[in-house]
């Protein structure tokens, strides 16, 4: 992946640049060398919102685990958690606001360490961030960066994240939401969107703990998922804001999300009691948390069995599990499991983070780099107003990023083109929208993906043909076109069809050697 970008070719320019600044911009300077350090590095993914949106729920339901983010209800996530690759019994580290040196704590003593109290307040202001580690492969490509609540009841962590992510600047970010939009939320959108940061290419917005939305549904005939989706919809649509900033909302009950990796035998076994002797009941069991766990309703689970189901599960995952078994007798765990992850909204979810987010995450963050470094030159010009020689010198420094970054020409323009149609800066009919999403990979990220195909349902050579075929008619859409401005985003879409073209071609010639010198093929 690092090969397609010429990473190694762009921190080679970069170096370059650096040695040519005068010291008068040492501001531009110091951003190129953090850029050539962030170049190596995994995209970083910010997830953000109110407190008590299951940020930490969802961060540990991506990666398939109990609690690698802290959860629970003390304000333990009291401060920004940056996860990375790596061994899951790692020391944390945590470092200082200060600048004093780092501190290493292990797991389990960082767990009582971060409780807070009066005699701990100095330490626990003075944090800038922890490290923690985790071993999920997704964490190789993109590191997971968990925030405090917006809104936290210690209004200094409100600020270390908003402080924390104008430092850093993340490469993209998850928001979260619930029914009711923080106006401190939107204000975040805001103040990033000022600096081109949040678009609808690095920012995705999630419509948290649906499964709420359906105990307040008095009528309950639809599922959580599908009045989060409505609920998602509305929000885009009213929300012009939201609509220039995210690529979509999606709606999601984080615990029916992580459950769908972590249900066991046992809350299982339980369910399927209540499916097998209790079906009846189960109206009156779900009206409520009380209603569930009271004695007067007598059912063949015992209290501190309810207890527990209903501090792991939760009313919905509850409801909808004893109806799935109740309706299919030999279902077993690994079908309640699938059903929690449909139910969660996690298939969508996770698609999009995949397509959207980890097969474009080298892109993504040469993107951010290149943005920062535009913003930093645009600083030095306002600082410098007025001086020509020093005028001359940015301009020269500007165009030999632009050169160094000229590698990613095609797939900047693609980004480029995308974020217009999702901005609405340009306005194309609705066919040629889903024609150049889909071949950009928003759809599904695989070659037949792209050209409209069903995976497993066509040939290379079929691939091959598809892709000349649209080649040629957008070759003759920029031939009979005289506006320079639609020959312009013409020219992207052709130039993404003889791109994909090539490399099928390419790798269709490196299968059929391969087949050759291994199976004399």
């Amino acid at each position: 992946m690092e090969n397609r970008y010429n990473i190694e070719g762009i921190e080679i320019g970069l170096e370059e640049i650096v040695r040519l600044i005068p010291n008068d911009l040492y501001a531009l300077k110091e951003s190129i060398r953090q850029s050539i350090r962030k170049l190596h590095e995994p995209m970083q993914l910010a997830i953000i919102g109110k407190i008590s949106t299951s940020k930490s729920t969802l961060v540990n339901a991506i990666l398939g685990k109990d609690e690698v983010m802290a959860t629970g209800q003390m304000e333990v996530t009291y401060n920004v958690g940056w996860l990375k690759y790596g061994t899951p019994n790692n020391d944390i580290i945590i470092h200082h606001k200060d600048g004093s040196p780092d501190t290493h704590k292990h797991p389990e003593e960082f767990m009582s360490w971060t409780v807070d109290s009066e005699a701990k307040r100095e330490l626990l202001n003075n944090v800038s961030y922890i490290e923690t580690f985790d071993d999920a492969e997704i964490l190789r490509e993109i590191n997971i960066i968990d925030t405090p609540g917006l809104d936290a009841y210690r209004k200094k962590d409100s600020q270390n994240t908003l402080d924390f992510l104008k430092k850093v600047r993340p490469d993209a970010v998850i928001m979260l939401f619930t029914n009711s939009i923080a106006e401190n939320t939107l204000e975040v959108v805001k103040d990033f969107n000022s600096g081109g940061n949040f678009n609808p290419l690095n920012a995705i917005g999630v419509l948290s703990k649906i499964d709420l939305l359906w105990m307040q549904d008095d009528e309950r005939e639809k599922t959580a998922l599908q009045i989060g989706q409505r609920m998602a919809s509305n929000k885009l649509k009213n929300m012009p804001l939201l609509r220039k900033t995210l690529f979509n909302i999606y709606p999601i009950s984080s615990l029916l999300f992580l459950k769908a990796s972590t249900l066991n035998e046992k809350e299982f076994s339980l369910i399927k009691r209540l499916a097998e002797n209790d079906l009846d009941m189960l109206p009156c069991l779900t009206l409520s948390a009380d209603d569930f766990i009271d004695t007067a309703y007598e059912v063949s689970i015992g209290i501190d069995d309810r207890k527990q189901l209903l501090k792991n599960l939760d009313i919905y995952a509850v409801d909808l599990l004893v109806r799935f078994v109740a309706e299919n007798r030999h279902a077993t765990l690994v079908d309640a499991r699938e059903l929690l992850y449909r139910e969660s909204g996690a298939y969508a979810f996770m698609k999009v983070l995949h397509n959207h987010f980890g097969s474009r995450a080298k892109l993504i963050k040469l993107e951010s780099i290149y943005q920062t470094l535009l913003q930093c030159i645009k600083g030095e010009r306002v600082r410098h107003a007025g001086n020509n020689a020093m005028d001359k010198t940015i301009n020269l420094i500007e165009q030999r990023i632009s050169d160094t970054f000229s590698s990613l020409v095609q797939e900047h323009k693609e980004y480029e083109l995308l974020n217009r149609i999702y901005c609405n800066e340009i306005d194309l009919e609705e066919d040629v929208v889903e024609e150049f999403r889909r071949l950009c990979g928003e759809f599904g990220s695989s070659a037949p993906e792209r050209l409209a195909f069903e995976v497993g349902k066509c040939s290379v050579q079929e691939m091959i043909e598809r892709a000349s075929e649209r080649e040629l008619y957008w070759r003759k859409e920029v031939n009979n076109e005289f506006d320079p401005d639609e020959k312009d985003w013409m020219r992207t879409i052709l130039a993404s069809y003889s791109s994909l073209r090539h490399k099928l071609k390419v790798m269709d010639y490196q299968y059929n050697q391969a087949n050759a010198f291994l199976f004399n093929r």
